[in-house]
């Protein structure tokens, strides 16, 4: 009888147990389970959730796949000064020292993704086997016929979204190579029940990237447009969709700078043309109606759509554990406004968030600060020594509210707890098919939805494709994507280095040391993380990175 071993191994193969009482403590689709006794749908979801539970944790996709690719980045800057001064995983990974810490934030990330990969395999292998049987059942939510490709579409969608960030974080990128033969994830096609499971080589990034884009093409042809509760079990409607699967596979070619793919998928993802079946929220509600979001909304996999095509969908007492402490709001959100006393000095700050956005964001974003809503709804610049300190003077603080802004008591999603993490929204999917359209000499296109996201924004629409129409669309990318988690992976794709940023302007220039304070190659070491030796002491066959 084989017992999945679910929990206990994913959290000992990176940290040990030491924390077991807390994990224990999950929901049920996190408990022991033997396989032989799955014997319905239900079961089968119960696996699917505890899939998306682990994926959903606060240092998972849920917090740190989306500050690890803002710290590698120069878009942020360290805004606490305890941030720096007593470094912890977050503080390493933008000191660009992260590989002085074996269990850094990539091993709590593993941790909670392993998990949730290994829930999507372990149902992959039920369903292959044929195990689960419903004969006579006429109640089509729970008759295996009629959910077998759901659930195999589900757990693929979810396999592909583990496997993919590993490989961004634990690869050199795509293009390293010629054949993209470095190494790349740990992930595993294969349940794991005990150590003994533990001898398998990583990867190739090619391999990994090969098995990403197989599954999420079985997911795309597999997967339902929409929950339909006619249809479906009710676990189903937080989950992930056909158009999930579509938006990750369009986020694999781009990291790939595949455009001739990016191109054909963002159609088929959006619309063809300049269409958009999942229209922009107006500027004016985007911070309410995409960022404070919570729990199931009418738009969450249904037929009646809005910019947020996938979230991890707040479930109280559950996941996403966005609470009061979690990483992603220790980091961005700004819950009190600091004194004039505190505004003195603000290189000196020790309270508020770790982060505060960079002056090199102020540059590159280069806001029309008049009309452009981004500037105007989602950003605090109110932070300031002096009433006349400029827009762009260091001495004016930015601080991002996507993420919640100003509270400290009956929180909720406008400060930043209990909200729902938008992971994929489309406003970067069109701008991901303009820039394939304009590399692709199809101006009209590109400009179409340039001007799309741009007078949802606020700002009048070009009338005409401008001559420098690439660097106006990636430009639009930095002020749309900005505390998404998207920048370094950008930087990589496009293999450009990374600027030190406002590391330059830190205390003996202290945050940018383990660079020399020059640019980082898009293919440094730097910005790669090492694979946590717990995880090597028990696989045998696998490799570190240099």
């Amino acid at each position: 009888m084989k017992k999945i071993h679910l929990l206990l191994l994913s959290l000992s193969l990176f940290g040990g147990l030491t924390a077991c009482e807390k994990f224990i403590a999950e929901p049920e689709s996190s408990t022991l389970i033997s396989r032989e006794n799955l014997r319905t749908v239900g079961d089968l979801d119960i696996l699917m959730t505890g899939a998306y539970s682990g994926i959903a944790r606060e240092v998972a996709f849920s917090g740190n796949a989306i500050l690890i690719g803002d710290l590698f980045g120069d878009l942020v800057t360290v805004n606490n000064t305890n941030f720096r001064n007593s470094p912890g995983r977050l503080s390493r990974v933008y000191f660009w020292t992260h590989r002085e810490e074996d269990y850094g934030a990539q091993a709590e990330f593993l941790q909670w993704s392993t998990f949730g990969l290994n829930n999507a395999n372990n149902v992959l292998e039920v369903l292959q086997q044929n195990q689960i049987q419903t004969p006579g059942e006429t109640d089509p939510r729970r008759d295996i016929a009629r959910q077998r490709g759901r659930i195999e579409g589900e757990a693929r969608f979810v396999r592909a979204l583990c496997v993919f960030e590993q490989t961004r974080l634990l690869g050199y990128p795509w293009g390293f190579q010629p054949d993209n033969g470095q190494p790349g994830p740990i992930s595993n096609f294969k349940s794991l029940s005990t150590f003994g499971d533990l001898a398998y080589p990583r990867l190739s990034v090619k391999a990994a990237y090969d098995s990403v884009l197989y599954d999420l093409r079985r997911a795309e042809q597999l997967l339902p447009e929409a929950y339909d509760p006619a249809l479906h079990p009710v676990d189903f409607q937080p989950r992930g969709n056909k158009y999930a699967a579509l938006a990750l596979m369009a986020r694999v070619y781009w990291q790939q700078d595949n455009m001739d793919s990016v191109l054909a998928v963002t159609n088929r993802l959006l619309g063809a043309g300049s269409a958009n079946r999942f229209p922009l929220e107006p500027g004016a509600t985007l911070l309410r109606n995409v960022y404070q979001r919570t729990g199931i909304q009418p738009t969450t996999n249904a037929t009646n759509r809005s910019e947020v095509i996938f979230e991890q969908v707040h479930v109280v007492g559950r996941n996403p554990r966005t609470t009061n402490g979690a990483p992603i709001r220790v980091s961005y959100v700004l819950q009190t406004n600091y004194t004039p006393a505190q505004l003195a000095n603000v290189n000196n700050l020790n309270s508020g968030p770790n982060l505060r956005l960079s002056q090199r964001f102020k540059t590159l974003a280069n806001f029309d600060r008049q009309r452009d809503l981004r500037y105007r709804n989602l950003i605090d610049t109110a932070q300031a020594t002096n009433a006349s300190a400029a827009w762009d003077s260091p001495n004016r603080l930015w601080f991002t509210k996507k993420w919640g802004h100003l509270g400290t008591t009956n929180l909720g999603p406008a400060q930043g707890v209990n909200m729902n993490i938008p992971l994929f929204r489309s406003a970067e999917f069109v701008l991901m098919r303009a820039e394939a359209n304009a590399r692709k000499g199809n101006a009209a296109a590109a400009l179409a939805d340039l001007n799309a996201v741009r007078t949802r924004a606020g700002l009048s629409a070009l009338p005409a494709a401008p001559t420098d129409l690439l660097d106006q669309i990636r430009t639009e990318y930095v002020r749309e994507m900005y505390a998404e988690g998207t920048r370094v992976h950008d930087l990589k794709r496009r293999r450009e280095s990374v600027s030190p940023g406002d590391r330059t302007l830190s205390p003996n220039r202290v945050d940018c040391a383990a660079g020399g304070c020059n640019e980082v190659p898009w293919n440094s070491r730097l910005l790669v993380f090492l694979i946590p030796q717990t995880f090597l002491d028990r696989n045998p066959l696998a490799s570190q990175n240099d």
